[in-house]
This record gives C-alpha cells, sequence and structure tokens, in this order.
C-alpha cells in the first residue's frame, strides 16, 4: 500500500493508530475534517491571489458580493450576517470601501442609528472584475467532480452548517 501524503493523513493513522484505527468512523471523520480545512485554506489562498491580479481582496469580494446579491441596500449588520462575520470586524473595510468609491452609505430615515449601504457603479465593475477571477479558481478548484458529488457534498455542508448553528456557532 503506498504512504499517504502527511497532509491527507488524519491524526492516529501514524504512531497512535489506536485511537483511529483505519476504517472506522472516527478515522473517516478526522481525515474528512482535516481535508476540508486543508482544501479550504488553499482555495482561499488561491482566490486571495487571483484576486490581488486583479486588483482587489477577498474581503473586499466577500462584502462587495453580499451587496450585489441584493437589490435593497442593506445594513452593516446585515452584511456581516450575510458574511459570517460580527459587524465591529468589517467597519474599517466599509469605510475603506466607502472612501473607495465602491459603495455609498446613507442615513436609514427608519433607523436613526442605522445608514443604508449600496453598491456604486464602480463596486458594480469590481463585483464583474473579482467574479470573473472567482470563477477561474472555482472552475479549477472543481475540475473533474461530478454534478452529483457537488449536490452530495452541499447537502453534507448544509447539515454541518446546521449542526453549528444549533450550538450557537454563526460567526467566523
Amino acid at each position: 500500500m503506498a504512504k499517504k501524503r502527511a497532509e491527507e493523513a488524519a491524526p492516529g493513522m501514524g504512531e497512535l493508530g489506536d485511537i483511529f484505527p483505519e476504517g472506522t468512523p472516527g478515522n473517516l471523520a478526522v481525515t474528512t475534517s482535516r481535508r476540508m480545512m486543508l482544501v479550504a485554506r488553499r482555495y482561499r489562498k488561491a482566490l486571495d491571489q487571483a484576486l490581488r491580479d486583479v486588483g482587489h481582496s477577498q474581503a473586499r469580494w466577500e462584502i462587495l458580493f453580499s451587496l450585489s446579491m441584493d437589490e435593497e441596500a442593506s445594513t452593516l449588520m446585515q452584511i456581516a450576517a450575510r458574511i459570517g462575520l460580527e459587524g465591529p470586524s468589517i467597519v474599517a473595510t466599509m469605510e475603506k470601501l466607502e472612501e473607495g468609491g465602491f459603495i455609498e452609505r446613507r442615513k436609514d430615515a427608519n433607523d436613526r442609528r442605522s445608514r443604508l449601504i449600496r453598491l456604486t457603479d464602480k463596486g458594480r465593475d469590481a463585483v464583474r472584475t473579482m467574479a470573473e477571477a472567482a470563477n477561474r479558481q472555482r472552475a479549477t478548484l472543481l475540475e473533474g467532480v461530478a454534478t452529483a458529488d457537488l449536490e452530495a457534498m452541499l447537502r453534507a455542508l448544509t447539515q454541518m452548517r446546521d449542526n453549528l448553528w444549533k450550538r450557537g456557532i454563526r460567526w467566523g
């Protein structure tokens, strides 16, 4: 049997093989979660480089893409919730986006404490540019993966997300 690459091996498959013996549900769970983390990390790195190559960043992409998915203006808290972060963690980025002309913020007539945020034409153009870069990276990532496998993976990931949400883990 060929040796598995160290990054693919689950903890316990080496010296501590008795903790998660090969072929057990515990071993499969460890290997799967480790692989998810590694793939996500590497994909984010590749996407980050692709976005930098077109003059943007992941933070900009996530916020502007989130805004582009809604016809209505959004509050900072709505945007943060959509991208899985807490509001205060994106305040500085929002200020830079406004200074850069990618978004505009206006007072909410219904809530004086809140500001409504919309994309500008420059923001929409940036979303198009970043979407092209993201689509290229996504195509590379998913090359050779069957539609049925993507559908099964989406169901599994949705269940995992729901499991975390039930335990109050909704951010980050």
